[in-house]
């Protein structure tokens, strides 16, 4: 199943690559460059490195949380049985296939207020949120790189995978397979949210089952990514953003589904920049929104091309400059 879907993303790579005459692989080098550069998001001047070995003992990461001074390094092997809280600046490097494992008992992680925490290399699973974020619920300042979220969740309100109230970077990484019962089944953002060079799919949500951006003053950038084959159970399949700004560029949006907004759901502010929205579809009927639903503020259209979604590819008719029904 791995090996088809990334057959499948691939293929539809190549094809907005086509439709765009835009080169990928270039950008994703670019990408990787940028993210090197964000390696050092923890303090620069670590007191000190620890290791992890939770293949000895799976309960080993909590008490070596407690005990790091702000600044430090746990280097993490093996699976470690959470939930984690992080109340302090500290970095995670997962060594090998490190595992954090939220055990059904809470957000996998909680990263605290005021609280710069950088995640590396990890795979972030089985978190059940009480409220919101099965698997991250951030309210200080992270960067998650390298690493995948999935197979958590939010059954009581937002953030299947990842809620934001402060400001999250995700490089690198994926976010998969995750579910809300409210908004944002793969991201919920009431911050500010980046995502880059990364692939969100297979999340479900209420609204915007792979991101969601809630009110005005929210922001998030969407660069380098594939957000596709998410589900909403009302709007905004793989994007929606209620009253946020919202920036999507050099990405594809395809294979999602919602009633409204297959692809994008926006009440707020929506630039597409060199962009596909491809093969969505909205199962409202005539009007819905295949690719994009326009429910509010603005949206724009540059260098980018929204086709091939059902039952139309923008809603309300005439409502996005340059969108072709």
């Amino acid at each position: 199943m791995l090996v088809l879907r990334g057959l499948v993303r691939s293929q539809m790579f190549i094809e907005v690559d086509r439709i765009l005459r835009h080169r990928w692989v270039p950008a994703v080098t670019a990408v990787m460059a940028g993210a090197a550069g964000l390696v050092g998001v923890a303090p620069a001047a670590a007191a000190q490195e620890t290791v992890v070995d939770c293949g000895a003992n799976p309960n080993a990461l909590r008490p070596a949380i407690t005990a790091a001074s702000p600044g430090d390094t746990l280097r993490v092997k093996g699976t470690c049985t959470g939930p984690f809280t992080i109340g302090k600046d500290l970095a995670l490097r997962g060594v090998g296939r490190a595992v954090l494992d939220g055990n059904q008992a809470g957000s996998t992680v909680t990263v605290g207020s005021g609280s710069q925490v950088h995640l590396d290399g990890l795979t972030l699973t089985h978190g059940k949120a009480a409220l919101f974020g099965g698997g991250i619920n951030n309210q200080g300042t992270l960067t998650v790189s390298g690493s995948t979220v999935r197979d958590s969740t939010a059954p009581s309100g937002p953030g299947g995978g990842i809620h934001n109230q402060g400001t999250l970077t995700v490089i690198r990484s994926t976010v998969r397979d995750n579910y809300s019962l409210g908004a944002g089944g793969g991201i919920n953002n009431n911050g500010s949210l980046t995502v880059r060079g990364s692939d969100v799919f297979g999340n479900s949500g209420n609204n915007g089952g792979g991101i969601f951006t809630y009110l005005a003053g929210q922001t998030a950038r969407v660069t380098h990514t594939a957000v596709h084959d998410n589900t909403a159970r009302v709007t905004g399949g793989g994007i929606g953003n209620d009253q946020g700004q919202v920036a999507v560029s050099d990405s594809a949006v395809y294979g999602n589904t919602a009633p409204s907004g297959g692809g994008i759901w926006s009440g707020g502010t929506l630039a597409v920049t060199r962009s596909a929205v491809l093969r969505n579809t909205a199962t409202g009927g005539p009007g819905s929104g295949g690719g994009i639903y326009k429910a509010g503020g603005t949206v724009t259209l540059d260098q980018s091309v929204v086709r091939d979604n059902t039952p139309d590819n923008c809603a309300p008719p005439g409502s996005v400059p340059g969108c072709t029904s």
